[in-house]
């Protein structure tokens, strides 16, 4: 047998076997030898014994995987015509300010046509006001004066630290209530050794991007941003910006935030804070956008189910 850029192929062709009277290792070799000669490129194992070999199940497996995985992508469930604007993906935000400066992720709001909240029941547009590509990190205001809004810590989190995180996950699919999670800080650098990110064991997913991540007395000490491996089913590899990076954004654009005081909040107080300073987030596209997005082989954004 053969690999072809369709997959796992038999010759069909039936000759006497070679390396009869040989362990079964030399006579592996021998049919090794046998392929690579022949010039058919990538050559193995496919079956010992009359049993599939470990090797040929892995590679069968992954091909599939990658084909299914392709056409996932070459064929988005999209019925609206292309010039359309629709609500496309999702995620999350907060207050920081009284007078309703926005913090979330840059790749929320990236490329959105328009980006829009639900306050007292009504749409409510948000202004792009600043972006961070490269620590994913963006400013948003509205015309809502919030009757609560988040405090930044004034220290970085630190190793084994319990944090909540608060936002949507999976957007309005479970429900559109506001969700919580707990953990503690596991690493106090993120993927690839980025140290303007930390990592935690608190659950976050996709609609979670933006969100707060805080700490008793409701301080934010990091901003949540992504989780890692999900897909190859890793658990817990997810992580934030950590405040020092928030604070130096917020700064450079001139607005004026307030820092963390160290005075604990009770569940009543912290659930207060969390429900009326932590915001729904919806990204606007036209079809035609979201099909390229789709397309990408990196993509961040939290679609909603009928586009993916």
């Amino acid at each position: 047998s053969w690999i072809t850029a369709n997959g796992l192929i038999e010759t069909g062709e039936k000759k006497p076997a070679q390396g009869a009277g040989t362990t079964q290792t030399q006579a592996n070799q021998i049919a090794l030898d046998v392929c690579n000669n022949g010039g058919y490129g990538r050559c193995i194992i496919t079956k010992e014994n009359g049993r599939m070999t470990y090797e040929a199940e892995n590679l069968i497996a992954s091909l599939k995987k990658k084909q299914k995985k392709i056409v996932k992508k070459q064929k988005p469930k999209i019925v609206a015509g292309d010039d359309e604007v629709v609500p496309a993906a999702s995620g999350s935000g907060f207050y920081i300010t009284s007078s309703g400066y926005i913090l979330t992720n840059n790749h929320v709001i990236e490329g959105c046509s328009k980006v829009s909240l639900t306050h007292n029941g009504k749409e409510v547009v948000a202004n792009v006001i600043a972006t961070d590509s490269k620590n994913d990190l963006a400013i948003l205001k509205s015309n809502v004066r919030p009757k609560r809004f988040y405090k930044i810590s004034k220290e970085d989190p630190k190793l084994l630290d319990n944090v909540i995180i608060a936002g949507f996950p999976l957007g309005k699919r479970v429900s559109s209530a506001i969700k919580t999670s707990k953990g503690s800080i596991t690493s106090l650098a993120g993927y690839g050794d980025n140290y303007s990110n930390f990592q935690t064991d608190a659950a976050l997913n996709q609609g979670n991007s933006g969100g707060p991540i805080m700490d008793g007395s409701g301080n934010v000490i990091g901003v949540a941003v992504a989780n890692f491996g999900k897909g190859a089913g890793v658990e817990s590899f997810n992580f934030g910006i950590k405040s020092s990076t928030v604070k130096s954004f917020v700064s450079s654009n001139d607005i004026n935030f307030t820092t963390g005081s160290k005075a604990n909040l009770n569940n009543e107080q912290l659930s207060n804070l969390i429900t009326n300073a932590t915001i729904y987030l919806e990204c606007w596209l036209t079809v035609a956008d979201i099909k390229a997005i789709i397309a990408q082989e990196e993509n961040k954004k939290a679609f909603y189910n009928k586009y993916q």
